[in-house]
């Protein structure tokens, strides 16, 4: 009886610890990522998707991108992504999980002025490689451009032609 009680003792002393030892060491990774310590705070970013959607957040959550930090934040009416760093939106699309049944989509096609060999040139410009895939969505075309093996994603807004460089991948 002593015997058993003693094993399931170190049995449990010897989990623990590797417990404590596996959690310390998985902070010092994470501490280690480069870039995943953004500049702008949580309220700032808040702050800066109230004001351009004009909508209330719902949720935030920053993300740890191969390009660095980005704020992902749901509003009332829209879905924007921010740049950790620099305060910029990367992306703003009209959040079309409501229970309404509009077909926003369409709407917010019919202003797209830039064709998508436009679209593909702009891209290009920014991100060497070949486009695998190109589609228009909520008013902007998203790209994926592979160049050996990193795939990079890329939208181009359907009206001003502006590009923004969404996520680099690279494959194993």
């Amino acid at each position: 009886m002593k015997k058993t009680t003693i094993a399931g003792s170190f049995l449990t002393l010897g989990l623990l610890g590797g417990g404590v030892l596996w959690g310390v060491q998985n902070d010092k990774i994470q501490a280690e990522v480069p870039g995943f310590d953004a500049k702008l705070t949580m309220e700032e970013a808040k702050a800066i998707a109230e004001k351009e959607t004009q909508s209330v957040v719902e949720s935030i959550e920053l993300e740890k991108k191969l390009s660095g930090p980005v704020y992902e934040i749901d509003t009332q009416e829209y879905d924007i992504k921010i740049d950790g760093d620099s305060g910029k939106v990367l992306k703003k699309q009209r959040d079309t999980d409501d229970a309404s049944g509009d077909d926003d989509d369409h709407r917010e096609n019919t202003s797209v002025t830039v064709t998508e060999a436009e679209a593909k040139a702009a891209a290009q410009k920014q991100v060497k490689g070949t486009i695998e895939k190109i589609e228009l969505d909520d008013g902007h075309y998203e790209l994926e451009i592979r160049d050996g093996k990193t795939e990079t994603d890329v939208w181009v807004n359907g009206t001003t032609g502006e590009v923004v460089i969404e996520e680099e991948d690279l494959d194993d």
